[in-house]
């Protein structure tokens, strides 16, 4: 008889299932997102929240404590966006929350934040990798205190080189090959820590995940191992941080003008230059696919980005395919 076919006596089934642990008493997973800026990882992880129960992307918790370094110097992150947006008070992202919170636990912060949510997953958007073996560091020096021993997975989110490139001289003024070196460096870093450290992980690139936002969602939720649900809860949102434009498919264009338009003076025109561009790309729907670097580039600029070394092979690492990238970039010649 063989092992498919073999019965097996109830008592040895019941004893062996009685040692595994019951999904109850689990640790909630951390989950980090890490990347570079323009990833897409607010609007994925907005969608995993919303779709995915049990699933809480909390912010960007980098900024929520102000890492020196690894944040801003101003307020922004410092509350709940969605509730701060729509004018109510968070029963999660309290003060007493924001007074406990700090960047020396960030283990402990997801614990906390976990047990506030009701999240058997808590996923992380602070994006940096130094942020990851910030956590990592604080689990192996306190392995039994609150989120030590949690299960820890990371979603790499990745935008092609060229389109990388192209938002960040747009947003920054710096040089094409400027932009080109941070991605490949970000990425590097990325791939290193977490196969050094034999992290779970799975890339999520944006490119795909605007084709076909369900597939992308089914492969998260295998991934976290929790369900999918058919239709998004946008009540269920809580977490720290997102630009007005990463708020536009979960309440809608009209709230976002309402709430810009209650700014004060200063802090309104501040806001109507941030989304000045980002305007075309709102759908109350779904997002639209940033397209803005399609035939944006000459020959010469293009090979400016792949020019950087190495580029084309960390490219390669997270799944894309230079030449498809490159025939949408480049203008054609007249």
């Amino acid at each position: 008889m063989d092992a498919e076919t073999r019965e097996v006596p109830a008592g040895r089934f019941t004893s062996l299932r009685s040692k595994l642990p019951k999904a109850q008493d689990r640790s909630p997973a951390s989950v980090f997102i890490v990347g570079t800026p323009f990833s897409g990882s607010t609007l994925i992880g907005r969608d995993m929240t919303t779709r995915i129960p049990k699933a809480h992307y909390v912010g960007e918790l980098n900024n929520y404590t102000k890492l020196p370094g690894l944040s801003g110097d101003d307020d922004y992150g410092r509350g709940c966006g969605p509730c701060d947006l729509l004018g109510r008070r968070c029963p999660h992202f309290t003060d007493a929350f924001r007074d406990s919170a700090s960047y020396d636990d960030i283990p402990g912060m997801h614990a906390q934040l976990a047990r506030s949510l009701g999240a058997s997953a808590v996923i992380d958007g602070s994006k940096y990798v130094g942020w990851l073996r910030r956590a990592l560091a604080q689990r192996a020096a306190a392995p039994d205190a609150p989120g030590g021993r949690a299960p820890l997975k990371v979603v790499i989110t990745a935008r092609n080189p060229i389109a990388f490139a192209f938002s960040h001289q747009h947003r920054t003024g710096q040089q094409l090959w400027q932009g080109a070196n941070i991605w490949r460096d970000i990425y590097v870093d990325t791939l290193r820590t977490v196969n050094g450290h034999g992290l779970p992980n799975m890339v999520v690139r944006y490119e795909d995940y605007m084709a076909d936002r369900e597939v992308a969602l089914e492969r998260l939720a295998a991934f976290l191992h929790l369900p999918l649900d058919a239709k998004p809860d946008n009540s269920r949102l809580h977490d720290a941080g997102g630009n007005w434009s990463s708020f536009v498919p979960y309440v809608g264009i009209d709230q976002i003008n309402e709430s810009i338009g209650r700014l004060s003076e200063s802090a309104r025109a501040d806001a109507e230059e941030f989304v000045k561009h980002a305007r075309a790309y709102w759908s109350d729907d779904k997002p639209k696919a940033d397209t803005r670097w399609h035939q944006s580039l000459d020959a010469g600029q293009a090979n400016t980005i792949l020019s950087t070394p190495g580029l084309a092979d960390v490219a390669s690492l997270v799944g894309y395919n230079i030449a498809e990238i490159i025939s949408k970039a480049v203008r054609t010649p007249r």
